[in-house]
This record gives C-alpha cells, sequence and structure tokens, in this order.
C-alpha cells in the first residue's frame, strides 16, 4: 500500500534540507529549515521520500561544483535525484497527478523534504520498485541509458550482442547499472574494480570480466580477453591518463564516452593511435542536457526499462539506506570508496 497525499492545502510553507559549508568536510551537513520551493511553469513539486546520493554531491560540497549564483534558493541545495509523490503541478504541466510515485532529476535541492522538477526530468515509478530503489534511479539510469545506448553517443542497442563494452568503476552506482543493462541487453561486458570483494559483485551482477586495476594494466587485460580486438565502447569517468589507456584498449571504429574527469581534465595522448583505430572520443554532462533530450532519455528508460523492473530485472542495486539526518556519513561512504551500488537517505516524510 503507497501513501497518497491529501489536498494541496496541507504542504506547509517551511521544509528540512541539509545546509553544507563550502569547501568544509562531510561533518559540516546538517539539518537545517528552509521554504518549500513552488513549481514554476511545466515543474511539479514532490514530497521527497528518498535521495540520491552521489559524486557530484560531494563535489558540490568540496567547491568543485557550484551552482550559478542567480540560482533560486532550492538549486543550491546539494542532490540531483529524488524519489517521491508529486504533491503539485506548476502552470502548465501535464502528464502528471497529485499522489504520482515518481523518481526525478532536480537541477538541484534533492537533499530536501520537498523539491521540483521540469516534467521532462520526471519518471513515473511501476509497483515493482520501491520508493528507495526510485531514489537510485535518475542520475545512473538516466547517464547510463543517454551515454550507453542511444544513438546519440554509444549506440549499444544497435546489435548489443557483437559488442563489448568496457565501463570503469563497476562497483560504483554508474558502472553497476551500465552492467547490468549492457548484459541484460547482450553485450560483452568488462569492467575494472580495486578489490576482489569487487570483482565478486560485479560477476554477480553480469560483468564477464572483472579487471582489479591494482594488480594489473587494464588495457593488457582487455586486449587478451577479446584475443586483441578491444573494446567497442569504453565508459569513463575518470579522464587523466586514462584517456590514453582507454585508447590502448579500444577496438577499431570503437567509441570512448568521457562522463567525467576524476583524475584531471588535462590529459596528453597520442593522437594517432585515435586516428589508427578510426575511433571517436566524445562526452558530456547530464546536467547541462537540453530539456527535449532529457525527456527523450526518460521516455527510453519508460520504453525499455520499466519493462525490465516489472520483471524484476535491472533493479537498483541499494548498498545502505540512510536517516536524513545522517548525510555525512553518505558523503564518508563514497569517499572512502567503499560502496557497492548505490547509497540513499530516508527523509522523516514517512511516504512508505
Amino acid at each position: 500500500i503507497f501513501f497518497r497525499p491529501t489536498a494541496m492545502s496541507t504542504v506547509p510553507s517551511t521544509m528540512q534540507y541539509i545546509n553544507y559549508e563550502i569547501g568544509g568536510p562531510a561533518d559540516k551537513l546538517e539539518v537545517a529549515t528552509g521554504p518549500v520551493p513552488s513549481p514554476l511553469a511545466g515543474e511539479v513539486l514532490i514530497q521527497v521520500a528518498y535521495v540520491g546520493v552521489g559524486a557530484t554531491d560531494i563535489a558540490q560540497r568540496t567547491g568543485k561544483f557550484m551552482p550559478k549564483e542567480d540560482a533560486p534558493f532550492n538549486h543550491k541545495i546539494i542532490g540531483l535525484e529524488v524519489s517521491g509523490v508529486v504533491v503539485a503541478l506548476g502552470e502548465g504541466a501535464q502528464g502528471f497527478s497529485p499522489g504520482d510515485r515518481v523518481c526525478a532529476l532536480v537541477y538541484g535541492g534533492g537533499y530536501a523534504e520537498y523539491a521540483t522538477a521540469p516534467t521532462q526530468t520526471v519518471l513515473k515509478l511501476p509497483d515493482s520498485l520501491t520508493l528507495a530503489e526510485g531514489a537510485a534511479v535518475p542520475e545512473n539510469y538516466f547517464t547510463v541509458w543517454r551515454n550507453v545506448f542511444s544513438s546519440r553517443f554509444g549506440n549499444l542497442l544497435e546489435n548489443p550482442q557483437e559488442k563489448t563494452f568496457l565501463v570503469h568503476g563497476g562497483a560504483g552506482g554508474i558502472g553497476s547499472i551500465a552492467i547490468l543493462l549492457a548484459h541484460q541487453f547482450g553485450a560483452k561486458v568488462i569492467t575494472t574494480v580495486s578489490s576482489p570483494a569487487k570483482a565478486e559483485a560485479v560477476t554477480k551482477w553480469g560483468a564477464d570480466l572483472a579487471i582489479n586495476y591494482k594488480e594489473e594494466p587494464f588495457p593488457e587485460a582487455v586486449m587478451k580477453y577479446t584475443e586483441n580486438k578491444g573494446a567497442d565502447l569504453i565508459l569513463c569517468f575518470i579522464g587523466g591518463d586514462y584517456v590514453a589507456k582507454n585508447i590502448d584498449a579500444l577496438a577499431n571504429f570503437g567509441k570512448i564516452v568521457q562522463i567525467g574527469l576524476r583524475a584531471g581534465k588535462d590529459v596528453a595522448f597520442d593522437l594517432k593511435k585515435l586516428m589508427h583505430k578510426w575511433g571517436v572520443l566524445t562526452g558530456g554532462h547530464l546536467r547541462p542536457t537540453p530539456l527535449d533530450q532529457k525527456r527523450e532519455v526518460r521516455d527510453a528508460l519508460a520504453e525499455h526499462v520499466v519493462p525490465l523492473w516489472e520483471k524484476g530485472l535491472c533493479k537498483p542495486l541499494i548498498y545502505k539506506e540512510l536517516p536524513f539526518a545522517e548525510a555525512a556519513e553518505s558523503h564518508r561512504i563514497l569517499e572512502r570508496s567503499e560502496v557497492f551500488g548505490k547509497v540513499v537517505l530516508k527523509t522523516s516524510a514517512g511516504l512508505e
């Protein structure tokens, strides 16, 4: 039995949210009180049940990723993904009604009891998915589908059974979902991990080969496994010296999709190697993606992935669920790189 909200008049004027100190440690994440945002035209207001915790949240807390100075108050709050129920619609918002169980990508404001989201980034959840699992959907599934499966980037949906896919960080949020989906659609999946325990986990999720990058260079391992063919598609959030290594592991006519730069944005590599493989190096960020393209991804998930969830397949992997007030511990878990899947925070809304 799922919660269904009462009249809009019951929405309070204030809410709890998680405040932070720019450049500060995780311990500075503290519960504060602020105004409940109002949905703008084309937006919905969501009473938040769970919040997904990701690397971008840590980047914002540490001052490496900041909202625009003129952004509204709620967009300056940390958090890019939520689950909950719709409680109000902005002018012209269509496709949703109060009471709908949803998850959503938000511009900011996820670490709060209420959040607004454009309808293009809101996905209705089937009853087969809990709201806790729903909070693990937006960043990971939107990112993976857009960069791995869509024709704009990875295009793995075309003849996946003929392709080998390499994703770095297979035990993390993005990596785990990339493995689940790529395996489900028939691709050969290779991933990199940092420990035997993580290698065991990703193998259970569908990875055909787990490479412990602390024990062996991954390009050589990829080439050995593929009999010197290489990976047709590589998803990387690392950057830095991994760019050159990815090119070494790439197959002819292969594609590298860069979605992060944790090891640095300034890179050096042999462009001739990429040219000799007729390879493509591309990438992008999810947050500045135009809304019409985010809607395309949302609709693709509804078409291709929601039916899998309804069968109990490819569901989000929850590593740990923590109370809202323990946001600091959620960041420390990610900073210690101990996560297997996704960490979520539960608000006091009591929606599930």
